[in-house]
Order: structure tokens, then sequence, then C-alpha cells
């Protein structure tokens, strides 16, 4: 992986970025809370480099991830709804594996770590803040960008090794059912199909995760 591309990913998603306002006095910069989650995923992604292979599948390995989130408190459209939207600036690294299904090749691995900057829109029940004895719900709507840095690997059946790598941006959406308790959170969300092309590789993926979080 290259490391210089990490870096300059880090810097520009921790940038601060203006946010639209909603109704209330102090909602355009909220100082986010630090949030550290374990994270199961399941699901899909094919990878096509060009002039070596085309729509190669790989699955979600057994591997429970960590994710670690910087996320806003709550801010409402007003003092009498409950919608409301806040931001969340995620990293995570990931490992998938090939799906032996396709015979095209023996083995292989995909792996590598991602940023995820998200504006989220979001219905909540229960207590309209986040705390240490609130108690709430909430379904959320998300679409953001993705930074992806990864690496992989095919293993041929005559043992040759096909190695490729992708880094890039890519737009990713989700819809999400998260559980509020004190501290904790809940979480089961389906990532829609994000789409990462850089030059000659093309990433597409889609996901659903269910993750246990402790806010800070």
């Amino acid at each position: 992986m290259q490391i210089r591309k990490w870096i300059f990913s880090g810097v520009f998603l921790l940038c601060p970025l203006p946010q639209a306002m909603a109704e209330g006095d102090d909602s355009i910069f909220r100082t986010p809370s630090v949030k550290l989650s374990i994270v199961k995923s399941t699901g899909n992604t094919k990878v096509s480099s060009k002039g070596q292979f085309d729509d190669v599948p790989f699955n979600s390995s057994n591997l429970i991830t960590p994710v670690l989130t910087l996320i806003q408190p709550p801010a409402y459209f007003s003092d009498d709804t409950r919608w409301g939207y806040h931001t969340e600036l995620s990293t995570t690294y990931f490992e998938l594996d090939y799906d032996k299904d396709d015979k095209r090749y023996r083995d292989g691995d995909f792996e590598g770590i991602s940023f995820s900057l998200t504006p989220v829109l979001f219905y909540q029940w229960g207590d309209k803040t986040l705390c240490g004895h609130c108690k709430s719900s909430r379904l959320e709507f998300g679409v953001g960008l993705n930074y992806l840095n990864a690496e992989g690997d095919l293993v041929t059946d005559q043992g040759e090794e096909v190695i490729f790598d992708s880094t890039g941006f890519g737009f990713n959406s989700h819809i999400g059912f998260v559980v509020n308790y004190k501290q904790w959170e809940l979480s089961l969300r389906y990532v829609a199909p994000t789409r990462i092309d850089e030059q000659d590789v093309d990433v597409r993926h889609a996901l659903s995760s269910i993750g246990l979080g402790y806010r800070f």
C-alpha cells in the first residue's frame, strides 16, 4: 500500500467541512464524540482489473473488524420534530476472501483500509440526545464520500499469483436502524452498492453489517 496516499486521505477528510444549518444556534460546528465499534459484515464485492480480469467476486471473511468513528451529536430541524441529522467520519480495516464458487481462480484475498465521510438524515424515537443515561432508537439514511486504499491477489490453478491494488474515491449510501442505550450503540446497516473507479481497477460492493459500539 502507498503510505503517502493514506496520509493525504487522512488530512483531506479531517479538514473541517461546512454543514447545512438546521434550526438551532449552535448546530454548525458541534463537537464530535469518539465511537469505537466492532462490526461483522456480510455481502459481495466485485473487482475488475483492466487487461487482467472482470467482475471477480470476493466475500466477507469471518473477520470481525474494528471501526473508529467521529460522530456529531444529533441536531434537529426544529424543537417539535424528531427529524434531524448528524455527520460522521469513520475509518475501518477490512479483509475479503475470494469466492471459490467462481472457478476462474484457486484462491485469493482483498484487504485494505477505508475512510468515509457521511452526512446522515434520521428519525429518532426516545430521548433526543445521546448521553450517559439516555435511551433512543433511530432510522437513518446516509449518503457520503468513501476513500479506499486496498490491495489483493488471486492464485491461478497453475499456482501463479495475480496482484492488484486499488486506491481512489467513490460514493456510498446506507440505510440503517440504530439502538442507543446510554453510551452503547447496536446497529444494523445495509450499504447500497458502492462504486470506486481508479484507472485500471473498478471496485463495487454491497454489504450488510451488524455492529456494537461504545461512545467515549
